[in-house]
């Protein structure tokens, strides 16, 4: 396909005026190739060809409006190629339309007091998510997954313009005449103009909204790529190119596990007693009550993405009312049992790439997406321990990381008043940095229990 410029070829008779243009049909026809394209592409004439060589295999060939400030038309069309699909349909919830008065309604008629009553963290987890499951597939649409979206960065306005342009084009073709195709060229200036405005107003809005919504910027950053980011293909440990994507999990799942620190637990070290505080002082039993779930619950943002369990914090941030109660039951017996649910366990792991080469699985690093429900019992674990620690004071002055009302800025102003109290002194000042290699996949978590 594509400009042949030879426009004196008849392609319905198969008939041509020139020497050049009847070699070529000569050559077409002793190829035994089909030529699809019977309307003209510029003007008057036929520039523009499909060429086949089965005309079975080309189908519903349209001549459209040109593209842009070409003088060329489009071409549209199919092509029938039968191919073998392995992909499964998945389909999506769409959180942000779902039902949630129903839902609320519908929930708040469970009594989870006897629903939940003498029974274990993991049939309390069960029945809950159970329970959630249900009313997701009641009050939640589904959305087929991979369907293209509708451009965000199209006002309404411009999707105006667009289809008007669309319809004075039609009406062109129709008449083919001089005043028509003058309206279809004011409208397609028109929308041309209109698409920048819009396009030029959707960037500002998310530029200016990145403080509280920088996965819509950072989506929209990396759309614009030429080149898009994926993982492999890798090289494997015998040196061969991994292409296959469940081998390519599988040699990616064995690096991250190599770099984890190997424990030897049989020798620990004494630790110095730090805290001096009355027995009656010492870290009690965390109790958590649903105001609490429900104050984290509301700590959250809604566009986080959910773990394996599938629930996403929008979801949770819908029915807080209903959910904190059953959520503070199931908290509260996997903290005096010692039994986390399985699924909480669970992660999807995503592989990031960092640098260098991206057929080396040691330029990736990990990043696992959790049960959100799993996060919100770790943060009021957290808070439990910290606040301990601080009002104990068994925590270094020094950190700033972590710690309320402390953050990379304190540290560094701190750092600052230091090293300018020295040089006013007259003293000599070294500053070493220090990055720790893959220090979270080195942490000790055998030892720190």
């Amino acid at each position: 396909m594509g400009d042949f410029n030879h426009g004196h070829i008849q392609w319905t008779s198969l008939q041509s005026t020139g020497r050049e243009d009847q070699e070529f049909l000569n050559l077409v026809q002793d190829s035994f190739l089909s030529q699809h394209v019977s309307e003209a592409t510029r003007g008057e004439n036929v520039l523009d060809i499909l060429l086949s060589s089965q005309k079975e295999f080309v189908d519903n060939v349209k001549i459209c409006e040109p593209l842009g400030c070409s003088d060329h038309n489009q071409i549209h069309f199919i092509i029938k190629v039968k191919g073998e699909r392995n992909r499964k349909i998945r389909y999506r919830n769409i959180f942000h339309k779902g039902r949630y008065k129903d839902m609320r309604e519908y929930l708040a008629k469970i009594d989870w007091n006897n629903t939940l009553k003498n029974k274990t963290t993991t049939e309390c987890w069960n029945i809950l998510k159970s329970e959630i499951d249900c009313v997701v597939d009641k009050f939640v649409h589904l959305k087929k997954h991979g369907k293209r979206s509708k451009k965000k960065h199209l006002s309404k306005k411009a999707i105006r313009k667009i289809k008007y342009k669309q319809m004075m084009w039609k009406t062109y073709r129709h008449t083919g005449s001089e005043e028509d195709y003058s309206i279809y060229k004011e409208a397609l200036n028109q929308a041309t103009a209109e698409i920048r405005n819009s396009k030029r107003s959707y960037e500002q809005k998310i530029a200016f909204n990145i403080k509280h919504d920088s996965k819509s910027f950072y989506a929209y950053v990396q759309s614009k790529q030429k080149v898009q980011d994926k993982v492999g293909p890798l090289e494997g440990g015998d040196g061969n190119i991994i292409t296959e994507e469940f081998l390519m999990a599988e040699n990616l799942n064995e690096y991250f596990s190599s770099v984890f620190t190997r424990e030897d637990i049989s020798i620990l070290p004494v630790l110095e007693t730090k805290f001096e505080g009355r027995e009656f002082d010492y870290l009690g039993q965390l109790i958590v009550t649903p105001t609490m779930v429900a104050m984290k619950i509301r700590d959250m943002k809604d566009n986080k993405s959910p773990g394996l369990d599938g629930i996403p914090p929008k979801l949770l941030l819908e029915i807080v009312e209903q959910i904190s109660i059953p959520l503070a039951t199931v908290f509260n017996l996997s903290l005096e049992e010692g039994i986390v649910p399985l699924e909480w366990k669970e992660a999807n792991i995503i592989p990031l790439f960092k640098k260098g080469s991206r057929n080396k699985s040691e330029n990736y690093r990990p990043v696992s997406l959790t049960s959100v429900i799993c996060k919100l019992l770790e943060r009021l674990i957290k808070d439990h321990l910290v606040d301990f620690l601080v009002k104990n004071k068994l925590i270094n002055p020094s950190q700033h990381g972590f710690l309320k009302a402390r953050s990379c800025l304190t540290n560094m102003l701190c750092f600052l008043e230091d090293v300018t109290k020295w040089l006013d002194e007259g003293s000599p000042v070294d500053i070493i940095y220090l990055d720790f290699k893959k220090a979270f996949d080195k942490v000790p978590h055998q030892t720190t229990t």
